[in-house]
């Protein structure tokens, strides 16, 4: 629970990014009730001034031709951080964390030879990820704060265990 409450955010970013690269997800969407949703903000987490920086990261995705396998190891790399505060089993998750990127690697020399240096070029993305996860805490917590956002949700649970 404590890798899932630590890397929530970062994740929520990442599959925004992935479906809108290998899914075509818009960037609004019109409700049956004709309302607009604007499913980018929902990715940034309720911070439009970030689009840019998504936008950017996304378009360097692209062009290490991120597919769904570096998707899925990606989320696993997020998820299976050793350093989390509070896990007690820190050996574990060091070896699976060392395992998943172990098949990135190989995965990426593999099938993408002519991809120079993509293993670590995707490595270097992650804190830029985890850039925008962190703004969109930070603002959902302040629209919290200041009762412009609903308390009893999922998301805010969340959003509070990780500042535990």
């Amino acid at each position: 629970m404590k890798l899932l409450q630590h890397s929530w955010s970062d994740m929520l970013v990442l599959d925004h990014i992935h479906q809108r690269m290998h899914n075509n997800l818009p960037d609004e969407t019109t409700l049956h009730n004709g309302q607009k949703f604007d499913l980018l903000s929902l990715g940034l987490l309720g911070v439009p001034s970030l689009a840019d920086h998504f936008n950017d990261i996304t378009a360097k995705l692209q062009e290490l031709k991120f597919d769904v396998s570096d998707y899925i190891c990606i989320k696993f790399l997020l998820l299976l951080n050793p350093d989390v505060r509070g896990i007690t089993n820190r050996k574990h998750v060091q070896e699976g964390f060392e395992q998943v990127q172990q098949a990135l690697l190989e995965y990426t020399v593999t099938c993408y030879p002519q991809v120079q240096d993509k293993f670590n070029k995707m490595q270097q993305l992650l804190p830029e990820i985890h850039s925008v996860a962190v703004r969109g805490e930070e603002h959902l917590y302040h629209k919290h704060c200041s009762g412009s956002a609903p308390t009893q949700t999922l998301l805010m649970e969340m959003l509070h265990a990780k500042r535990k």
